[in-house]
């Protein structure tokens, strides 16, 4: 299993592939669902008062490179890992963190932790 395409990938798919949902749907599905699924306060969606991260896509190149093995984990461990295309901006707290596809070397974002930045999900809760 390999996640590390799957928001790009999906995308795309949804704008130039098998288009099964509205842009919009497919937004929501990897920003607001998973927040929603875990509990993130305060994230996942563009709110007054919300941490909101930002990513500007190109409609007609938004996609996935294929993905590599990396060795980079603490110890040498290795993961899988796969560079976007079409990503024209992403911004993290206000701060440009990728330009035209490449990494811009800043790290605005924070560490969240269980119960202060989280809510208790319930099971079967929506």
């Amino acid at each position: 299993m390999c996640g590390a395409p799957y928001p790009t990938r999906f995308l795309g798919d949804m704008l130039r592939g098998r288009k099964l949902l509205p842009i919009e749907r497919a937004v929501q599905l990897v920003t607001d669902a998973p927040a929603r699924l875990f509990g993130l306060r305060d994230r996942g969606r563009l709110v007054p008062g919300a941490h909101a991260d930002i990513a500007v896509i190109d409609p007609n190149s938004v996609g996935s490179e294929l993905a590599t093995l990396v060795s980079d984990l603490p110890g040498g461990t290795a993961r899988l890992t796969a560079g976007s295309t079409g990503v024209v901006a992403v911004f993290v707290n206000g701060v440009q963190t990728v330009a035209d596809d490449a990494p811009t070397g800043a790290r605005p974002g924070s560490l969240l932790r269980s119960g202060h930045d989280t809510e208790t999900v319930l099971p079967g809760a929506r």
